[in-house]
């Protein structure tokens, strides 16, 4: 009768190449888990605030002494003006936002005006309007109170009181280090000068100094007296001020 012959230990060098392979495996698996977080698309919380709440924590005037700035044009077809404004500021020393930076952002078409354009040989008015910007920012503070709740944790907020424009934050979301503003109504040029739409100031804080990025902002289907199908809404790259990323 065959007998099988006892069942042999591993041996030492064996078990090492066991563990060495499921080292590997374990790192392999953690990379592409990563990876794949980065992809993940998250929703980012918002605060309303007024100007002197959100100042406060970086000066004791509660007013901000700007550092970088600019007012970059937006080229939609429009007459008059349209821009994109970016601006930075620091924390002075012994206040809560002490050594951080300050992040706003803004889009202005007070001073765009509508054209008219040609539709199939008609004469069409046209006010093209803004509805998302996107860009790449570095790590976000989120261990500061904006609104003044008593509860730190905000990330972004909105300066609906004390400070220019009328239009706020649908909702924000991020992957990787990319955000998207999506705004709650189209910013749309105007009939006339001083008559267009401009947002609110967004911003954000950040431990990391300023460096220039391209933003995109996104057209929506505009105003038209006819309305015409556009298949591929334009987009705009805009220079802006954003954090570094390391």
């Amino acid at each position: 009768m065959f007998v099988s012959n006892p069942r042999r230990a591993p041996s030492n060098y064996e078990q090492g190449m066991t563990r060495s392979v499921l080292v590997f495996v374990g790192v392999v698996l953690g990379i592409a888990f990563m990876m794949g977080c980065a992809k993940i698309d998250v929703h980012l919380k918002t605060v309303n605030v007024r100007s002197s709440t959100i100042y406060c924590l970086f000066d004791p005037s509660c007013t901000v002494t700007v550092t970088n700035s600019s007012t970059t044009p937006i080229p939609i077809k429009a007459g008059g003006t349209a821009f994109l404004e970016s601006r930075t500021f620091v924390g002075k020393p012994g206040t809560p936002a002490s050594g951080l930076y300050g992040y706003e952002y803004r889009i202005d078409l007070s001073k765009a005006v509508e054209t008219m354009v040609d539709v199939g040989g008609v004469a069409t008015k046209q006010i093209p309007c803004l509805l998302s910007m996107t860009l790449e920012v570095g790590p976000i503070i989120e261990t500061l109170d904006y609104d003044g709740d008593g509860k730190a944790g905000d990330l972004i907020y909105v300066v609906t009181s004390g400070g220019p424009g009328r239009i706020g934050l649908e909702h924000i979301h991020g992957w990787s280090n990319n955000i998207v503003l999506d705004f709650d109504s189209p910013i749309c040029v105007g009939a006339s000068g001083g008559t267009g739409n401009s947002t609110y100031f967004v911003g954000f804080v950040s431990a990391h100094p300023p460096r220039s990025v391209t933003a995109t902002v996104k057209e929506t289907a505009g105003l038209t007296e006819k309305s015409t199908k556009i298949e591929n809404l334009p987009r705009y790259d805009v220079l802006v001020h954003a954090p570094q990323i390391r």
